[in-house]
């Protein structure tokens, strides 16, 4: 699997060993991962590298994760990582995470709307949905400036928790 989208400030595409010290820095930060669904053990130097390893090593099989670094395309900076998880036969989850100091850029933004057209114009699906925490307002600010529309509170299921549902539907 090759994988990569280069917009007009940054590259999603598939890590590298290179990356480890700047991922595990960010899975470390419980700051960064507070809003995501990371185990407490991949917020760990042990678990970070093992993801990292098994992320990298999937990319060769019949059943690579969509998971990705994202870097700044002058300086080739780590800004973050994203992904792709599918769901139903038509709908993939999208993640999204900017590091601490590279947030409030319009990053977040630009990765979500690349990577949403990604999928539906490359790989077919025909909604991406980006399930979000009522407290976590600026990961919905930036699901709305990236085309995603509220479809407001929902059930999560095996969870108490209620989440927004935001969607990215090919128009």
């Amino acid at each position: 699997m090759k994988f990569l989208i280069t917009s007009k400030r940054l590259r999603i595409r598939q890590f590298k060993t290179d990356d480890l010290e700047e991922f595990i820095s960010f899975m470390t930060d419980r700051g960064s991962t507070k809003f995501l669904t990371f185990d407490d053990d991949q917020k760990t130097r042990k678990g970070a590298t093992d993801l990292l390893k098994a992320t990298i090593d999937s990319y060769g099989s019949d059943n690579p994760m969509m998971a990705f670094a994202v870097e700044d395309n002058e300086s080739k900076e780590f800004i973050g990582f994203c992904g792709l998880t599918p769901r139903e036969s038509d709908s993939v989850e999208i993640m999204y995470a900017i590091k601490t100091r590279a947030r409030g850029n319009g990053y977040a933004a630009e990765i979500a709307s690349e990577l949403a057209n990604h999928a539906i114009r490359q790989l077919g699906y025909s909604r991406v949905i980006a399930p979000i925490s009522p407290k976590h307002s600026a990961s919905k600010a930036v699901a709305v400036k990236a085309g995603f529309t509220d479809r407001g509170l929902q059930q999560v299921p095996g969870s108490a928790d209620d989440i927004h549902l935001f969607v990215y539907e090919n128009n």
